[in-house]
């Protein structure tokens, strides 16, 4: 059994005086404590008693492998240290007495097992794990225009990423400076460096009693290494079968000190990381195509069945029969001639040309040449970490860490004649004037010497689209940790520490046109658009600017705790542990595309596609809070917490925590929590604009009928313009878990456990389904919160679709979601003489969501197991209803084989979020919600195998090779999701990428 680590600031160094006599090699102290005599531990610091050597994590691995992974049982122990034993124990508790066990269902991973594995990051580590669900944020997000580029983090119970709280060695962290999809604070678990991570404690229960408001859902703790001495390093290579996603990983670390020899030890660390971007062209069909006639879709190419941008642009003859808001912008149109490539001479220039009933129009697959898989990923960081024995009571630690990533991505060049970027104005109705503003004809119209404007279709391909996303987080800690010995009950243990960290992003946008730039360039004939090839640096430059945004987000916390045994009963001490927390968080995104006031002259100086994004504010928070350890007997354990936090916005809330263990023999044990708590609005929701967009299909038979279902009713981006709601309530949340332990053999046991959560005030978008509803019905004229989009030119008097939504953040009714865990670790005994070399350790989990449902006050329940709901927060990720995954080692002597398998269920391609209650099982619905091309109904399961081989080359040096989706496993068909281009990458990322190879070694000396 893996035993349980430091649950947040406090580690002690005696037992209690409980025991009548001290177990072998230890005396009495002169306060009664049993302890290791001066030359025995003298003797012990010399001894060489732990055979284990250097892994690509940092931690240690024997070469026969011997233990499982970890547990989902409670698990306690004590182990040696300076001037007596430590009490270990499991996260979510203040408490330091190992007679105590953990009701709630905890999974360990430890830095030996996913070495095993093949995991060399936290992400990756966390991505796998079956109870990480709808909402959580994959870093392959990034090229593909998310909010948070190049960051990750967890969604617990599939409650989004902030319902679950990542502690680092027990203590908060910084939120990442962008939200994700605008409104979810979270901590970018990306900034951790993996190869000083000595374990990951997830406890999947509500744990807002012991660490608060936003520990909804559960709990990630990240521990790190305490002492490390000499070096260690390791160096790791990979690439595709394909021969790309290039992979490069450097670590060193070096400590000096040893705990029980010398009081103290310190080491420092390097670590580097390099991913290479990845193309859809680099990958087969259909995910490097926007032709999906091939799988039974249509072409969605630009170009392909009706005009679209193209890096050729096309033009028709017109004239200009009502006139814009703004010179270069027009109302209406009169078409004198058909669509042509706006040079006789180049023609469609390498573009293929296509015969329409409109004229010669280009086609263009966007997705081969513009999208992209991964970003290309560059990770820096340095930690130093310091650990000293005071005394003989009293340890102090301290740490400070420094990580940057860079995140960049190319993106698709900006255009005209497309959907607004906001509400203000468009550049779907540009035209190329007959004249200039020096009044000349203007070169770029082909019709000018007739007399007519150009209506023109154009893709800026010479002005390259990029966004890069530099991140800096710093981070410093210290702890005081120690206790005082007590002649009554127990010791006195008690705990002060202090965090402080900032988190600094930098995002580049390059190639960012502005509305006056274009209708400037139209004007003045600036700007070939004939000719691309001959525009001039500068004259590039001058259209395509370059954004700039700094944000910064802040953490300033101190955490008090102090314990100790009370008295004792039947089944051991009871305890009591108090603790304050007090913190200050604050959080500066301003918009790198504000609205500017003044009508629609001043709405032209706004730039194209960049969402209007900002959040600001500040908070301090105060919390008390307790917890009660009753062993009553030995075949009951009873522990009691509850915390009240207060926020300066002015709301607080007592949450409760009840957890039960029932143990009425050695090999079966039942365990069961029950807790409140609450999740505080987000500064996003309180105090943000923003415009994000999903894709929308109309469906209203009159509105099709009057555009003769062209290209202005096929799917299209709507805009959702948010603006934050001050008056919001916190979420009240309701967490049950109840389950058993079963370990019938000391080398085998297995858990199961249900989940039942229901949120109350559920923060959430108000629904905009009912509004675009009757937007259709009343023909355009109703309701007010929409903003109509640009007229159809080539029907200008049919009503319009509409644009923009503006909708903000409410308290809707409820939420509520359940479902089952199960885990399994062994450590199987093989039984003939033959095998006694060989060993084998298996481990496994899974996960079964029951019901995942939101209940909107006046509209009904909306039920998303199963489905890709709910889309509107997960970016159409949806919810599997199975996620699992199986370990399985065998070590022999000097080698070690792990193959390690994951499975995630297919669901349906519908959405009740999308297109309302009870349509989750009405496959009609799957392309009207989405662009649904081609309708598959049903996205199927995905299974992924990896393998790691590893081999001691000698005492101090290791080598090992990993193979990820060893069968090549393509994802499965996904239409739906707009994460990744016709694949989840949420589930299905390996598959995407394909066959990946990693090589590497470590050495320790």
């Amino acid at each position: 059994m893996t035993t349980a680590v430091a649950a947040g600031c406090l580690t002690f160094f005696a037992t209690t005086v409980d025991a009548a006599t001290c177990a072998p090699g230890k005396v009495h102290d002169k306060h009664g404590h049993c302890v290791v005599p001066a030359h025995a531990k003298k003797k012990a610091a010399t001894s060489k008693s732990v055979p284990y050597t250097a892994t690509s994590t940092g931690a240690v691995a024997p070469a026969a492998v011997s233990e499982p992974a970890y547990t989902g049982a409670p698990t306690r122990s004590t182990r040696t240290v300076a001037g007596g034993t430590e009490d270990v124990v499991v996260t979510g508790s203040i408490l330091r007495n190992p007679n105590l066990t953990s009701a709630s269902p905890i999974t360990r991973l430890t830095a030996k097992e996913l070495q095993r594995r093949g995991i060399v990051t936290v992400a990756a580590a966390l991505q796998q794990l079956s109870a990480n669900n709808a909402g959580n944020l994959p870093a392959s997000f990034s090229a593909n225009g998310a909010f948070a580029n190049g960051a990750s983090a967890p969604s617990l119970r599939g409650l989004t990423v902030d319902s679950t709280l990542v502690l680092i060695d027990g203590q908060r962290s910084a939120y990442y400076p962008l939200a994700d999809d605008g409104e979810r604070n979270f901590v970018d678990i990306n900034s951790i460096p993996m190869s000083t991570v000595q374990t990951i404690d997830v406890e999947k229960d509500g744990a807002s009693a012991t660490y608060g408001a936003d520990a909804v859902a559960g709990v990630v703790n990240i521990i790190m290494r305490k002492e490390i001495k000499g070096f260690e390093g390791g160096a790791e290579g990979g690439v595709s079968q394909r021969g790309d996603s290039g992979h490069q990983r450097l670590y060193a670390t070096y400590g000096i000190g040893d705990l029980n020899r010398d009081g103290y030890n310190f080491y420092i660390n390097g670590e580097y990381q390099q991913d290479d971007m990845l193309y859809n062209r680099q990958r087969g069909y259909p995910y490097n195509s926007s032709d999906l006639t091939g799988i039974g879709g249509s072409d969605g190419s630009y170009g392909a069945t009706a005009v679209g941008a193209t890096t050729t642009a096309v033009v028709r003859p017109a004239t200009v029969t009502s006139a814009g808001v703004l010179p270069g912008l027009a109302g209406t149109f009169s078409n004198k001639g058909n669509y042509q490539p706006i040079s006789s001479t180049l023609g469609c220039d390498g573009l293929a040309p296509v015969a329409t009933s409109t004229g010669t129009i280009c086609k263009q697959n966007y997705v081969s040449d513009f999208r992209v898989i991964t970003p290309d990923d560059r990770r820096i960081s340095g930690y130093a970490h310091f650990t000293g024995n005071l005394s003989q009571y009293v340890q102090f630690t301290s740490n400070f860490l420094y990580s940057q990533n860079d995140v960049y991505y190319t993106g698709t060049p900006q255009s005209i004649r497309t959907a607004s970027a906001n509400s203000n104005i468009s550049t779907a109705n540009i035209y190329l004037p007959v004249r200039l503003t020096n009044g000349q004809l203007n070169p770029n119209n082909p019709f000018a010497s007739q007399g007519y404007v150009a209506r023109i279709y154009y893709r800026f391909g010479d002005i390259p689209r990029s966004t890069e996303d530099f991140s800096q987080v710093y981070r410093g800690s210290a702890a005081v940790n120690g206790y005082y010995p007590s002649n009554w009950g127990g010791d006195w243990k008690y705990g002060l520490s202090f965090i402080g960290m900032s988190s600094d992003l930098t995002r580049t946008e390059k190639g960012v046109l502005s509305y006056q730039g274009i209708l400037d360039a139209v004007a003045d004939g600036s700007y070939n658009f004939v000719d691309p090839s001959q525009n001039s640096a500068a004259e590039r430059a001058k259209l395509g600017h370059v954004l700039v945004q700094n944000s910064n987000s802040q953490l300033y916390a101190t955490d008090m705790t102090i314990s100790k045994g009370l008295f004792r009963l039947p089944g051991g001490m009871a305890d009591l542990g108090i603790g304050g927390q007090f913190r200050s968080e604050s959080l500066d995104d301003p918009s790198m595309n504000p609205i500017i006031p003044g009508g629609a002259a001043a709405a032209a100086q706004q730039y194209l596609t960049i969402n209007g994004f900002s959040a600001e504010g500040s908070r301090r928070t105060s919390a008390g809070y307790f917890e009660v350890g009753l062993p009553i007997i030995k075949q009951l354990n009873v522990d009691v917490a509850g915390r009240y936090d207060h926020y300066s916005e002015g709301f607080g809330h007592f949450s409760p925590k009840v957890g039960v263990v029932i143990k009425p023999i050695k090999e079966f044990s039942l365990r069961g929590t029950f807790s409140k708590g609450f999740r505080a609005p987000s500064f996003a929701e309180t105090n943000s604009t923003s415009i994000g967009y999903i894709t929308y299909t109309p469906t209203d038979p009159t509105f099709l009928a009057q555009h003769h279902n062209n290209q202005y009713t096929q799917a299209y981006s709507l805009g959702l313009n948010t603006v934050g709601n001050p008056d919001l309530k916190p979420e009240l949340a309701t967490n049950f878990t109840g389950g058993f332990v079963f370990q019938p053999k000391s080398w085998l046991s297995f858990t199961t456990d249900y989940y039942h959560i229901k949120k109350s005030h559920y923060i959430t978008l108000a629904d905009y389904s009912g509004p675009i509803a009757e937007w259709f019905a009343s023909k355009g004229t109703l309701p007010s919160n929409v903003v109509a989009d640009v007229p159809d030119p080539d029907y200008p008097n049919a009503f319009s679709r509409p644009g923009v939504v503006n909708v903000g953040y409410i308290n809707a009714a409820k939420m509520v979601t359940s479902g089952l865990d199960m885990q399994l670790q062994a450590t199987i005994p093989l039984p003939t003489k033959y095998l006694r070399d060989v060993t084998w350790v298996s481990t496994g989990e899974a996960t079964y969501v029951f019901n995942y449902n939101v209940t909107y006050p006046g509209i009904g329940t909306q039920r998303y197991a199963g489905t890709l709901g709910p889309a509107n927060i997960t970016s159409a990720s949806g919810t599997p209803r199975w996620r699992a995954n199986w370990s399985n080692t065998f070590g022999y002597k000097k080698a070690a084989l792990t193959v390690t398998t994951y499975y995630t269920s297919g669901y349906k391609t519908t959405a009740e979020d999308i297109t309302g209650p009870g349509t989750a099982d009405d496959c009609s619905q799957a392309q009207t919600g989405f662009a649904g091309d081609p309708a598959n109904c049903h996205v199927g399961h995905f299974w992924d195998v990896d393998l790691t081989l590893s081999y001691q080359l000698t005492k101090n040096v290791q080598l090992y090779a990993n193979m990820y989706n060893v069968g090549d496993t393509k994802p499965p068909l996904d239409t739906g999701t707009y994460g990744g281009y016709q694949y989840n990458p949420a589930w299905a990322s390996s598959g995407i990428i394909g066959r990946m190879f990693h090589f590497g070694a470590t050495a320790k000396f």
